[in-house]
Formats: structure tokens, sequence, C-alpha cells
């Protein structure tokens, strides 16, 4: 059985709704979406969060913010950054950068790339985590 991809998808409900439908395409995720740094900080210990992804609704405070708290808290989660600038965070901060405008294939491509495919698996099911907060 294939490990289920946890997602942490951070921003404007919309925005989480655009990462929800992209993984709609895929199996075997499962979706944490908070639309605040203080929802991120009230996740419970137990999650563990494989890919988070920072969106281009949050302030450069927001996304430099929830990247340092990501790589302290998930030490082995890859950070994708969705924004219109190129240079938001310093390198060390995020994996990977995609443009707000990405199709929901191509953020999907993005996501499978950033985890060696780890989302490539069963049926997925949505369930009440799977939408934004």
């Amino acid at each position: 059985m294939t490990a289920t991809l946890q997602v942490l998808s951070i921003g404007s409900q919309d925005s989480c709704n655009a990462v929800r439908d992209a993984l709609l395409q895929r199996h075997n995720c499962r979706l944490s979406a908070v639309t605040s740094l203080r929802d991120m900080y009230a996740i419970p210990e137990r999650n563990n969060c494989d890919i988070a992804i920072l969106h281009h609704t949050l302030t450069r405070l927001e996304t430099q913010t929830s990247s340092e708290y990501i790589r302290r808290r998930w030490p082995g989660a890859k950070i994708l950054v969705i924004s219109a600038e190129i240079d938001i965070l310093d390198d060390p901060l995020y994996d990977e950068w995609a443009p707000p405008n990405q199709s929901p294939e191509m953020l999907l491509a993005t996501i499978e790339q950033l985890t060696g495919g780890q989302s490539r698996g069963t049926r997925k099911t949505l369930n009440r985590q799977d939408i934004c907060s």
C-alpha cells in the first residue's frame, strides 16, 4: 500500500480550493488547508506534512514566517511557493517556485516532482479535512 501524501496548503480559501481541485485528479493525498498563520500554528502535533504550498495571497513576511516555521516543525517537508515574485524567499527557505496562474495539471506535476511521485496510488476520497478553514 502506498503511503498517504500529507499536503498543507496555506493561503486564501480560493487558492486552497485550487489545490484541492488539483489533488482530486490524484490519489492517496490528505489535504490540510488553512487560511492564516494562526491556523497553521494550531495544527495538532500528531499531524505530519510532506509538502507545504504557500500561496500568492500571503504577504512576503507571511510567506517567510510560514516557511521558517515549516522548516523547523517538519524538516523533511518540501515547500512550494506560489507567487508572482520569483525571488520572494531566500533559496534555503523553499524547494520550488510556481506562478499563481499555474493550471491544476501543472500544479499536480510540480507536487509529484517534489515528492517523488509519492501521491500516486490508491483511490482518493475527500473528507472534511479537504476543505479550507
